[in-house]
């Protein structure tokens, strides 16, 4: 896409800017902390300096949207970090560059609209199913549900990824080593590419055998898997992937590509969904009240198999997954870079500034929420008022970036609760804090006792 041209107004000011090197050097580490500290301080809008470099921190929902309609003219760019998100991600849509990204965003969006998403909701409610009955028989016994549901999402994504069961690959253990490396270690490399540039970095020891041996063992597992489906292609996704085309230029999707889509899928695909599941079974464990009417409403869909429709009905469930992923969103910030000087409100931005929008900092700004750290779902449902701003909460990005799993994380999600809810309920008593991986994800594993339903 190319860049547009945009006039500054030499009479608007430049925000102040304020050194932020020692908040900044704790980023990685306590991101968000880091970033209230830094908003409680200096404002909803903050010019940091660190380096000679500038790094603007934005919390208001008006000036978030104005970056996401910016980032669509081409103003500011993802690309920034590009070599950072190389060895994994290569050039899928997480990372490409903006004309291949077009591309294939193009290419995939068909495959991932909410009626084309229904067409897995079987795999994921078999799955769903299966562990639900066996949870429910170990009533007697505390439940570690953060290894059940791990287990549960990466088993519903290999079938709709590869469209074989888990219990059919022969190194399935090692995958799920490989992928917690890849979890633990990719934060650091992304993080010290947005705090200390490309410069700086070559200075600092980042580089991780591990982290890359664990990345070539996927790499090496999904090309074997694309060979395999270009042989004998199915249903499953990387199938899709392989035939897809687009009707209006007759772009295919080149070898190399569909491998790092493969891999950014298998990847990005689980992270979100196992987080958030295991909030909403932790906020909704230690909250009665909340518990009891969502398994009220789910208890009162017909009886028979559950399936996709029914998930309509269930404006109140949704409305606690939604509150979930506005205490825990899927990240701290999003990122990205002007690529030229830009307006934003009444400032001139220049060329060159990082741009990270706080994103767990906006979802608890007590102007925008009242009582921004209680679990409240009534604040979600359609009575609920006052109106917000659509950026007060954006926990699946905005703009031409917004993420292209939307529609599939959600079903998926709303399929596990109901399923699980159907046949149990879940109670702890434990206390967990967020913990920073690529996503927010519990600093401990989420224990309790489930009582099953009669």
């Amino acid at each position: 896409m190319a860049n547009s041209t945009l006039q500054i107004h030499p009479e608007k000011p430049s925000l102040p800017e304020h050194s932020v090197i020692m908040p900044m050097a704790q980023l990685i580490w306590r991101p968000l902390a880091t970033l209230a500290r830094i908003h409680s301080k200096y404002g909803e809008l903050v010019l940091g300096r660190l380096f000679g470099r500038k790094i603007l921190f934005v919390s208001t929902p008006e000036h978030i949207e104005q970056i996401f309609n910016l980032e669509g003219k081409g103003l500011l760019s993802r690309d920034f970090l590009y070599d950072a998100k190389k060895v994994l991600f290569g050039d899928g849509l997480v990372n490409s560059g903006s004309e291949v990204w077009s591309r294939q965003r193009r290419l995939m969006q068909p495959l991932f609209t909410k009626e084309a998403v229904k067409n897995y909701e079987l795999i994921m409610i078999e799955e769903a199913a299966a562990v639900a009955n066996q949870l429910k028989k170990a009533a007697d016994s505390p439940i570690n549900l953060t290894t059940e549901l791990k287990n549960l999402i990466q088993r519903i994504f290999i079938r709709i990824l590869l469209g074989k069961s888990v219990d059919s690959l022969s190194n399935s253990a090692e995958l799920i080593k490989v992928i917690e490396i890849i979890r633990q270690e990719l934060p650091v490399q992304l993080g010290s590419e947005i705090i200390f540039g490309s410069r700086l970095k070559r200075f600092i020891p980042l580089k991780s055998r591990r982290y890359h041996a664990a990345v070539d063992y996927l790499k090496a597992f999904i090309r074997q898997e694309i060979a395999e489906k270009q042989e004998n292609p199915g249903q499953d996704l990387i199938s899709q992937l392989i035939q897809s085309g687009d009707r209006a230029t007759g772009y295919t999707m080149p070898a190399e590509l569909l491998q790092d889509e493969a891999v950014n899928l298998f990847f990005a695909g689980q992270e979100t969904t196992i987080n958030t599941l295991l909030w909403f079974f932790y906020l909704t464990g230690k909250h009665a009240e909340v518990r009891n009417k969502i398994a009220a409403e789910i208890r009162q869909l017909p009886d028979g198999p559950l399936n996709a429709a029914h998930l309509s009905q269930l404006s109140y469930t949704k409305a606690a997954l939604n509150e979930t992923l506005r205490l825990y969103p899927p990240t701290s910030a999003l990122s990205t870079q002007t690529v030229q000087d830009i307006e934003l409100g009444s400032y001139n931005i220049p060329k060159g500034t990082t741009v990270l929008l706080s994103m767990h900092t906006t979802h608890h700004n007590p102007r925008l929420w009242d009582k921004p750290e209680e679990f409240n779902p009534n604040r979600f449902l359609e009575t609920a008022t006052p109106e917000r701003h659509k950026y007060a909460f954006f926990p699946f990005g905005g703009g031409v970036h917004n993420c292209i799993g939307k529609h599939f994380a959600e079903l998926e999600m709303l399929l596990v609760i109901a399923s699980f809810i159907r046949e149990f309920t879940f109670e702890t008593d434990i206390t967990v804090k967020e913990a920073f991986s690529i996503t927010l994800k519990p600093d401990r594993p989420i224990v309790g006792r489930v009582e099953p339903i009669s």
